[in-house]
């Protein structure tokens, strides 16, 4: 009897020992199972968190400028391309980039519109943005600047204008200061500014603001001469000579006879002879150039016809 126990307690230790190994086992497998999925999970996340990483994203900013956006993206892997169409219209810009910034500027449609920017990076992730602008009843027009002067004048006017109402003109010449001039009323729609110039080349830069924030801007090299050269033509036989002046001075006098040029640079004289240059039988083709040292051009052409005696 005790033998047949110790055979069923022994049946019972075995049987207790295979369901522990088997549960063990289980455990096991459930722990590699579980760690398996941890780390394909930590991968996810992992995954999750470098897509949404602000420096993994292009950073993109875009301000107004009258009637134009300005964009300006930067990122920290090269970008391939940026596109973008307006509203849901279904033709796409694609603009090729291949560096690591870029600055584009995009026409505003003129009405209320959204913009649907995607950037591309080099790898194919790609970044798509959208921002609406409300342009009903806005303001987007730039205002108009003239710059008014003639050859042979000391005189110069410039005009700001705007079909709603001007703000300020500003001006400044090449190494100098800045010079603001504000309208005086609300709705004032013009600004006007005389000059009196002095002889040479010099490149003034105007730029006009309304009073809804507009801005125009203009460069413009300004040539000032308070006189125009004047030349007469000689003809002596088979030989021709050219008398020059000019109040401000004589610079450069370029001569063309049937082809062959005689030049001269650096003269600074009110007066010059130049010739005699000898005529060929038959038509000859005659040109002048005259440039003043304020940087005036004159020029003429003509037929000489020269006939043995």
């Amino acid at each position: 009897m005790n033998q047949i126990l110790a055979t069923q307690n022994n049946k019972k230790t075995n049987k207790k020992a295979g369901i522990k190994g088997i549960i063990m086992f289980f455990a096991f497998s459930i722990m590699i199972f579980g760690a398996t999925l941890v780390g394909e999970g930590s991968y996810a996340i992992y995954k999750n968190i470098q897509d949404k990483n602000p420096s993994n994203i292009p950073n993109v900013t875009i301000q107004r400028v009258n009637d134009e956006l300005v964009v300006n993206i930067n990122h920290n892997t090269e970008i391939m391309k940026i596109i973008y169409s307006w509203d849901n219209n279904e033709i796409e810009n694609v603009i090729p980039v291949n560096d690591y910034f870029v600055e584009e500027r995009i026409k505003l449609l003129g009405y209320n519109s959204v913009l649907n920017l995607t950037v591309e990076d080099i790898n194919g992730k790609q970044v798509t943005y959208q921002k609406q602008y409300m342009l009903d009843g806005v303001d987007i027009t730039k205002p108009l600047i003239n710059i008014e002067t003639s050859n042979g004048s000391d005189k110069m006017v410039i005009t700001a204008t705007d079909e709603t109402a001007i703000s300020s003109l500003t001006y400044y010449w090449e190494g100098e200061e800045e010079v603001t001039i504000y309208a005086e009323t609300e709705d004032q729609k013009e600004i006007k500014k005389e000059f009196t110039l002095t002889p040479g080349t010099r490149t003034i830069n105007v730029i006009a603001e309304d009073k809804n924030g507009n801005i125009q801007e203009k460069e413009q090299e300004i040539i000032t001469s308070t006189s125009k050269p004047k030349y007469g033509v000689y003809k002596n036989g088979n030989q021709v000579t050219f008398h020059i002046e000019d109040e401000d001075g004589i610079k450069y006098i370029l001569v063309n006879l049937n082809g062959e040029t005689y030049a001269a640079d650096d003269i600074n004289r009110k007066v010059v002879d130049v010739g005699p240059l000898t005529l060929r039988e038959g038509n000859n083709i005659l040109s002048l150039e005259v440039t003043n040292v304020s940087g005036y051009t004159e020029s003429a052409a003509t037929e000489i016809e020269y006939t043995p005696e």
